[in-house]
């Protein structure tokens, strides 16, 4: 068993994720999430001296993604998916009527019952095709 399972387990584990937030739910916020966490795990595995040229492609890959996925962020005010190249116009509605209706700021968002994260509230209950 390898020194570094525990870290390439995540590697797999975010992989999924991040496909499945690109696919499923167009969350550019989740997204970025994961493939900075693909950049962590690999980056850890090949300071150790595992797979050293691999995990440094796959950092960087996982880089390209993030810059990728942070420009969409910047440049679009619909849940643009910079990886599949879709947006989701249900999300996005979800997303402001939920933040029209409880009028709370960001920085409280999860910290009392009426005041919650519209990205998470919606993700969960918009399928976007």
């Amino acid at each position: 068993m390898s020194e570094f399972e525990f870290e390439r387990g995540e590697i797999l584990t975010n992989l999924t994720l991040l496909e499945d937030h690109a696919d499923k739910f167009q969350c550019p916020y989740c997204m970025e999430k994961h493939a900075s966490k693909i950049i962590g795990y690999a980056e850890e595995i090949a300071m150790g001296g595992e797979d050293v040229e691999q995990m440094k492609r796959l950092a960087e890959d996982a880089r390209k993604w993030r810059r990728q996925i942070q420009g969409a962020k910047e440049h679009s005010h619909h849940s643009h998916n910079p990886i599949r190249g879709r947006t989701c116009a249900k999300l996005e509605k979800c997303v402001r009527q939920v933040k029209a209706k409880q009028k709370c700021p960001k920085s409280e968002w999860g910290t009392r019952e009426d005041c919650v994260n519209p990205y998470a509230v919606c993700r969960a209950s918009v399928k976007c095709a």
